[in-house]
């Protein structure tokens, strides 16, 4: 169990790592985080509509209009080829990270203590198995959340989650065939 725990609190401090290195210091993200200088008068014309807070998808039917949802199906090729955009709208700016943290490495806490009782279920306890285990793990995060959002709405930072997918994984698979021999 002492090895166990031990894992959990590296590989939370690993992935904890990693993310902060990904999407701050290097920045691999940084292209779906684009600046824009029209970004004062965009938010101030959000802000005018009223829009309450959420995420939207603009460029589609009415959802709740039938009429104009099978318009919409009916004529597809019609919207082909024009502007659509994803607007995830927050009424209000806050740099309160504290909790935010708490809840970051809490994650990468529990997802590192799942990660060790795999390992631990292997039969096969090698270094190659580790790593391709762990490499597995991280791959098929990719693939379930950011690489099926790109299928749709083509987010420009692909290549970095697959990064994030692989990375970070291949060390864990490293420290946790060290721990677990």
């Amino acid at each position: 169990m002492k090895k166990h725990l031990l894992f959990t609190l590296i590989g939370a401090v690993i992935l904890f790592v990693w993310q902060f290195m990904s999407f701050a210091m290097p920045n691999f993200h940084k292209s779906s985080q684009a600046y824009t200088p029209l970004q004062d008068s965009l938010l101030t014309a959000i802000e005018q509509t009223g829009l309450k807070e959420g995420m939207y998808i603009l460029g589609q039917p009415n959802p709740a209009n039938m009429n104009e949802q099978a318009k919409w199906d009916g004529d597809v090729k019609k919207y082909d080829g024009k502007p659509w955009a994803v607007i995830n709208y927050q009424m209000s700016n806050s740099f309160a990270m504290g909790m935010n943290m708490v809840r970051g490495i809490s994650v990468c806490a529990v997802i590192s203590f799942i990660l060790f009782w795999l390992m631990g279920q292997m039969k096969n306890n090698s270094l190659k198995t580790h790593i391709l285990l762990s490499m597995a793990v991280g791959f098929i995060s990719f693939c379930f959340v950011p690489y099926t959002n790109f299928i749709w709405f083509k987010n420009p930072d692909i290549m970095a989650h697959l990064l994030d997918g692989i990375a970070p994984w291949l060390i864990l698979g490293w420290v946790g065939n060290k721990l677990s021999v």
